[in-house]
């Protein structure tokens, strides 16, 4: 497996130029070669990591400048945040903020829909941002890795509350596993001030982390 070097400066023209969302597909086909050097193909994997790499190395980049890059394969958008006094609600569908005016960080349209109490972790950028995991292209484990991003989108809400509960901000199979040990062993109910309800609530948020967070 091989990285692809993207040319970041050229991608952020790309994006910025964009008056719409575009998709993976249309950066593949501009941003990936088909052949390497050798004149060997690279898969479609190999293509794939190397474009995700580049696009959440260039979202942080981006954010310090102001700007927003929405990363999913169908809706890829580069945006300016808005500013203070507008509701910072983006929609994936539309490729834009909600920009009603607000004192808060949402407006009252969307302030119940995201609660900005509960930090929200990707994993899906954690991975892509780690070069050395364009290896798993090759390993049975990347189906897991992909069944984790998909349980991560449809209970995020509830992945962001285990991992308030486990006290986390940056989860690895590891760290995840050793906390676990921590919480059961001054929560379990066999132990003085342990709580059954507690313990049943930490096995949850922890079988649901270990599905997720597989590496």
């Amino acid at each position: 497996m091989e990285l692809i070097t993207i040319d970041r400066g050229r991608l952020l023209a790309f994006l910025s130029e964009l008056t719409t969302v575009t998709g993976e597909y249309e950066i593949l086909k501009k941003f990936t070669p088909e052949f390497k050097e050798n004149g060997d193909p690279y898969s479609m994997y190999e293509r794939h990591f190397s474009v995700y790499h580049a696009l959440y190395i260039l979202k942080c980049e981006a954010g310090r400048e102001g700007l927003y890059l929405y990363i999913d394969p169908l809706r890829i958008r580069l945006i300016n945040l808005p500013g203070t006094g507008f509701c910072g609600h983006y929609s994936p569908e539309k490729g834009a903020f909600c920009m009603n005016k607000t004192g808060s960080i949402f407006c009252g349209i969307h302030a119940g829909d995201i609660d900005p109490v509960i930090p929200s972790f990707d994993p899906m950028e954690q991975f892509y941002l780690d070069p050395e995991n364009i290896a798993f292209g090759e390993s049975e484990i990347l189906n897991e890795i992909m069944k984790g991003f998909n349980i991560y989108f449809l209970k995020k809400r509830e992945i962001d509350e285990a991992l308030i509960l486990f006290d986390l901000e940056k989860p690895a199979r590891k760290s995840i596993s050793r906390r676990y040990r921590e919480l059961a062993g001054k929560f379990h109910p066999d132990r003085c001030g342990g709580s059954e309800e507690k313990m049943k609530e930490i096995n949850r948020a922890y079988t649901l982390l270990k599905a997720v967070f597989v590496v």
